[in-house]
Formats: C-alpha cells, structure tokens, sequence
C-alpha cells in the first residue's frame, strides 16, 4: 500500500532561509557620521581650548577694559562678540575636519560603506553645529557672572541666534577642507576666522575703521550676526539686511559646498 507524499508548509521553508538585515538608511548613515565627528572633535584637547577660553579670556580682557561703560551694554556687546568670536573659530575648525577625514582614510571608508555626498555634507554641517554650542554658552555664562545682566528668555534667544547666524561659517570651513590639501585647509580656516573677525567688528567696533572696511565689513556675516546678537539683547528693529547678507552667504556657500564635495568623493571613488 502506498503511503501519500508529504510535503513542508510554505512557511516552514521561508523560515529556513537566512535573514539579512536590512542596510541603514540614508539617515541613519548621516546621523552616525555627525556624532562621530562631533565626539572626535569634542575630544581634540587642544580644540576646545582654542575655542572656549581664549574667546572668553578675550571677554574678561575687553571688558575689563571698556566694560563699565553705559551702564552695562558695552560689556553686554563686548559678550555678544565674543560669543560670536568663539563660535565662529568653532564653526570654520570644525568644517576643515573633512580634510582630516581625507588624509586618513575614513572619506573612503565611508563611500564604501554607502554614504552619499548629500549625507556627508549634512552629517558635516550637523556635527559643526554641535560643536559650537559649548563656545556659545561659555562665553554667555561668564558674561552672565561678571555683570551682564540678561533676562534668560533674552539670553537663550540671544545663543540662539547666534547659533543659527553661524551657519555660512561653518560652510566656510568645509568649503576649505574640500578645496585645500593638509596642513593648508587649517592654516586657511586659522586666516579667514582672523580676517571675518577683525572685518566683521568682532574685536573693535566697526566705526572706528576706515571708511573702507566698514563698507567690505557690513557684505560679512560676522558683522550681521554680532547685529542680530545686539538685537537680542537691547531690543530695536530688526536687522533685516542681516538677514539678506547671511542668507545669500549660506546660498552661495552651499552650492560650493554640495560641488566641493562631489568632487572629493568622486575623487576618492578612483
């Protein structure tokens, strides 16, 4: 007597197959890559010296000096631009990082991996965006505790604009590290933190230079974010040429960015 054939349910042999996991997404690789150069970054000793006390040396300096002048503001002001100083030297370090990643290799161990130039630029911007914050709030707190006198909604406000002011800066500094080769994208980045303060009135007053400089002074975003700073904390109308200025620095800065970055990891594809 023959006995029927049996055969194994469907499901039964899916269940056999091996599982892959499923490849993060985009999002996913983009976020990995930001808190990776954010820790790495953090953890530069030498950095976040540079970035955090000598801007709020610089503070305790100045006002010291001009400080108690019209009752506070000018110490208030004095905060606001070295606020801006440190996070502006934050901002510009932070970018030229992709040339490090370039040096060593991990650029191209993140194009093998799957990390597209759209991801790397935003994990780039997001992980500068991070790192300037503890300058920011140094600065603020120190001004806080040697006689600015700031109602905390005007003082979060006033970090947070600057935050956000800060964003073509950290444009800049990735700009650099895509276009320049080693030591030269820091020693760019070291340059054009230096010129974008002094030009921008970060260190002294614009008015007090020539007719000149105050004109290039008032194209650079640096000036209009110290602005929108002062705005901030003293009230008043709003700088909306500010506005302009920083938003066409972030449009043109981003386009050279998204090119800038292409090329240097089409180069690594090679």
């Amino acid at each position: 007597m023959n006995t029927p054939m049996t055969t194994a349910p469907a499901t039964t042999l899916t269940s056999a197959r091996p599982r892959t996991a499923a490849a993060p997404s985009a999002a996913t690789r983009t976020l990995r890559y930001a808190l990776h150069t954010t820790r790495m970054t953090m953890g530069n000793v030498m950095f976040m010296v540079f970035t955090i006390a000598l801007p709020v040396g610089m503070y305790l300096l100045f006002s010291m000096m001009f400080g108690e002048q019209s009752e506070g503001q000018v110490r208030t002001m004095i905060m606001v631009n070295m606020a801006a100083y440190g996070g502006l030297g934050a901002a510009v370090t932070a970018g030229t990082q992709i040339q490090e990643d370039q040096r060593n290799g991990f650029l191209r161990q993140l194009i093998v991996a799957g990390l597209s130039p759209r991801s790397f630029l935003a994990g780039s911007v997001m992980a500068a965006s991070a790192v300037i914050i503890p300058a920011l709030i140094a600065v603020g707190l120190v001004g806080l505790a040697t006689g600015v006198e700031l109602a905390p909604a005007r003082f979060l406000a006033t970090i947070g604009v600057l935050w956000l002011g800060l964003l073509p800066t950290i444009l800049i500094g990735i700009v650099l590290g895509t276009v320049l080769k080693g030591g030269a994208a820091m020693a760019g980045g070291v340059i054009t933190m230096m010129a974008m303060a002094i030009f921008g009135g970060l260190w002294m007053p614009l008015e007090t230079f020539p007719t000149w400089m105050q004109q290039l002074g008032q194209a650079m975003p640096t000036y209009w974010i110290s602005q929108l700073g002062q705005w901030t904390t003293q009230g008043g109308e709003l700088p909306v040429t500010g506005l302009a200025v920083i938003g066409a620095w972030t449009l043109v800065l981003g386009l050279l960015c998204a090119l800038g970055m292409r090329r240097a990891v089409g180069l690594k594809r090679r």
